[in-house]
């Protein structure tokens, strides 16, 4: 074969060898994204499982630990009336809304219910909004669920961003009344850490 006849077998050759080359990408192609589809259908179908899973577990907790999830309930209540503050007039009233589920112990020494002759709101102008809160008990019996509580607080003075304080209480909670028998307020606390891992 003539060196003429090699060049021109080799420019019909390259497209032939293109296309081929294309196919094999595509068909390559194809069985990564098969790959990929079925691996994406099996975390779907492993994560479904695993939301299940934890919704019966909380089912099991609340049956066996009925005390608890009412304690839970009820200080979760206290809590947005206590930390749901817009003014100072909502700071004064909220001691009264608060009462029906404490003790008049309770009302007597809790932090919370003390007046504010300062006028603190009114001064200041944070707004604060009651975000959620953490429960962590420490015992339950048929007379007494006792645990920390973390309770997480929005606030912010006029069109600021909101900060979040974390407020920490001493708790304790009657099941037979149905009202909070502790609750002192004793400090708050301050998450450091890098923020990447939150």
């Amino acid at each position: 074969m003539s060196k003429v006849n090699k060049k021109i077998a080799l420019l019909w050759a390259m497209p032939a060898l293109m296309v081929i080359a294309g196919l094999g990408f595509w068909l390559a192609t194809q069985v990564t994204v098969k790959t990929h589809q079925s691996a994406s259908n099996e975390l779907a179908v492993e994560q479904s499982k695993l939301i299940n899973k934890k919704s019966k577990v909380g089912t099991v907790l609340d049956s066996k630990q009925p005390n608890v999830s009412a304690a839970s309930a009820l200080l979760d209540k206290l809590f947005t009336l206590d930390w749901t503050i817009a003014s100072q007039k909502e700071f004064v009233t909220k001691a009264k809304q608060m009462t029906p589920y404490v003790t008049q112990d309770v009302v007597k020494n809790s932090l919370d219910f003390k007046a504010d002759h300062d006028k603190m709101i009114t001064q200041t102008g944070v707004v604060m909004t009651y975000d959620h809160m953490d429960f962590l008990p420490t015992s339950a019996s048929a007379t007494a669920v006792k645990g920390k509580v973390i309770v997480f607080v929005k606030s912010h003075l006029k069109d600021s961003a909101d900060a979040t304080t974390r407020f920490v209480y001493n708790v304790s909670y009657n099941p037979k009344t149905n009202l909070v028998t502790q609750l002192d307020r004793i400090g708050t606390y301050q998450l450091q850490s890098d923020s990447s891992v939150l």
